[in-house]
């Protein structure tokens, strides 16, 4: 984290069978977690899996263990101008995030991410290396459809609908925030220190070979005491973060391999808005936060579709308030 940006940033959080209806929907869900691991991933969001893992309709488990290398590259003030760090910075983390999703029900699925982070920075000649736990996440979700509605040409208006999920994730503060114990600057910090509720949905419509989707997310962070900042007792007052929104647009590519495996491509760009946070009820106006992101990842799926393997990079090009940086993402998928 940058320790220029007096403002409390959202921590790196950083989606079988041959059958016709069962491939369809593999895809479907290669596509959603080509896009989801790097459009809402690092500075974005706090802590975890972002809004989740998806488990596959015909599946009753799945364990995803991803990977990511975040750098940072200077800051944009909340004027949204850019500023280069120090010369010789050297900003980095990197975070390991395991997730479990299970089925509750034909159309109900439950998912919780354990995100582990490694801070490793120089800035302006200092020195820093923190390694802990990041802000958990846990996520219910439904599935707004009962059949599969991949198709490979469109017949009329049914062959039109779309696959529609709604979600709700908790965010667990048990990272390291500024506001825990033995914290002496940002370059500590793995967690918010909030609890955060998120109402997610996403919209998709696949037509062989393309997919196109949106994601949608709002955000809301719970007021906390704070007696202590960075390791230094303060006066007691209250804080709550402001309202999130986020959104991601993709579009994606499918290609059949000859040995029944699946390869997806996605570009996906992500817009992300956090209001201005409150101190004992008045609002702090400087302390909002925006950014831009570009992604585009690769998927691909075995010839029995069990094991899914990822790989994604995502860039900032554009906020306030927030450090720019670099994404790189890998992780594998298995199904049960």
């Amino acid at each position: 984290m940058n320790p220029t940006q007096q403002v409390d940033m959202p921590i790196p959080e950083v989606p079988a069978n041959h059958g016709y209806g069962i491939g369809l929907f593999f895809t479907l869900v290669l596509f959603i977690f080509s896009f989801s691991s790097t459009s809402n991933a690092a500075s974005c969001c706090g802590g975890g899996a972002s809004s989740g893992i998806i488990l596959p309709k015909f599946n009753d488990a799945m364990i995803d263990m991803g990977f990511s290398n975040e750098t940072y590259n200077g800051f944009w003030t909340n004027k949204g101008q850019y500023k280069d760090d120090p010369k010789g910075s050297d900003l980095l983390q990197r975070r390991i995030n395991i997730s479990y999703a299970h089925r509750l029900a034909d159309q109900w699925q439950l998912s919780l991410g354990v995100p582990l982070v490694d801070n490793q920075n120089t800035y302006s000649g200092e020195q820093s290396s923190v390694q802990g736990l990041g802000d958990m996440s846990l996520s219910l979700w439904y599935e707004a459809f009962e059949k599969v509605t991949c198709v490979y040409r469109i017949n009329g208006w049914e062959s039109l609908k779309p696959s529609i999920y709604l979600g709700t994730s908790l965010t667990l503060p048990t990272g390291i925030s500024p506001y825990s114990d033995r914290v002496d600057s940002s370059f500590d910090i793995t967690g918010l220190g909030f609890y955060r509720l998120d109402a997610n949905i996403i919209i998709e419509k696949t037509v062989y070979p393309y997919s196109l989707s949106w994601q949608g997310q709002y955000g809301y962070a719970f007021e906390r005491p704070v007696n202590q900042e960075y390791g230094q007792g303060v006066s007691p007052y209250n804080k709550q973060l402001g309202n999130r929104n986020a959104s991601t647009f993709s579009a994606a590519y499918t290609w059949f391999l000859p040995n029944l495996s699946m390869l997806t491509m996605t570009a996906s760009h992500s817009e992300l808005e956090e209001k201005s946070a409150s101190y004992d009820g008045i609002t702090d106006t400087s302390n909002g936060l925006e950014k831009t992101t570009l992604g585009l990842s690769f998927a691909y799926s075995n010839a029995i579709r069990d094991w899914i393997y990822k790989l994604g990079i995502s860039e900032a090009n554009e906020g306030s308030n927030i450090p720019k940086t670099q994404i790189i993402t890998m992780g594998v998928s298995h199904v049960y």
